[in-house]
């Protein structure tokens, strides 16, 4: 398709004209078009063959795959003007959180201290003039207490996939960079650091934000990236049937 428009952009230059006018000629044309082409590979939307075969445990024992689509991934989040990308598991504070699977630790936020209310909301109104959720604002305050593990190649055939469990309200001891984990392994407990409640000081919507994240040549993408909500939400329970 790209190659037939080249075909005919060419052939309705007029007669006669300069072809290596800086806008018409054949070279910036072709320069155009494998750019079109790049991009076009670059941003491949999600597809659930991906994971057709993938496994995992639920990272809260017995918490189930919620049904609201508020809580899975592509769900609005206007007050920072982003998308959710994870699932939102609402489970009781300090509900024991595990592994989805084997992997090794590559962030541990032991250290993690919580931002002042007024600065968040000053972050937030930041993300609304930018137009979208900043990487800084949204992964070093926004998901609180996090974990990071690395899964490398094993999951998904030809992505290296991360996995995030954010908003904890304490981390295990031997969770920490570079550790290895098994699947099932305890890794901390269930808040809701990051989120405005905790700034304010209470315990209040204390929940599991859980992503995964899948990486490959330039491109990264999370598990379900604008999948229509019924075939996200069947995909997700073929992932997790039976843990």
């Amino acid at each position: 398709m790209i190659r037939l428009f080249l075909f005919i952009l060419l052939s309705q230059l007029i007669p006669g004209q300069n072809l290596e006018n800086s806008n018409t000629s054949p070279i910036h044309i072709l320069g155009t078009i494998n750019t079109l082409e790049k991009t076009t590979q670059l941003d491949t939307a999600f597809n659930t063959l991906w994971v057709k075969d993938l496994r995992l445990l639920l990272p809260c024992k017995k918490v189930k795959i919620p049904k609201r689509a508020s809580r899975l991934p592509n769900a609005p989040r206007t007050y920072r003007n982003g998308t959710h990308k994870g699932i939102d598991f609402f489970a009781n504070w300090g509900t024991k959180v595990r592994a989805v699977a084997k992997g090794f630790v590559i962030r541990a936020d032991h250290n993690y201290k919580e931002y002042p209310a007024d600065f968040r909301v000053k972050l937030l109104k930041s993300s609304a003039m930018v137009g979208h959720t900043p990487s800084d604002i949204f992964n070093s305050v926004l998901l609180g207490k996090a974990v990071f593990l690395d899964h490398g190649f094993d999951l998904v055939t030809g992505f290296r996939v991360i996995t995030i469990y954010a908003h904890l309200s304490s981390i295990d001891k031997n969770i920490v960079g570079g550790a290895e984990v098994k699947a099932g392994q305890i890794i901390g407990k269930t808040g809701n650091t990051g989120t405005r409640p905790s700034t304010l000081g209470t315990k209040n919507e204390a929940h599991l934000h859980w992503e995964m994240i899948l990486q490959k040549d330039n491109k990264e993408v999370y598990l379900g990236k604008d999948v229509e909500f019924e075939m996200l939400y069947s995909m997700l329970i073929d992932i997790f049937q039976n843990s």
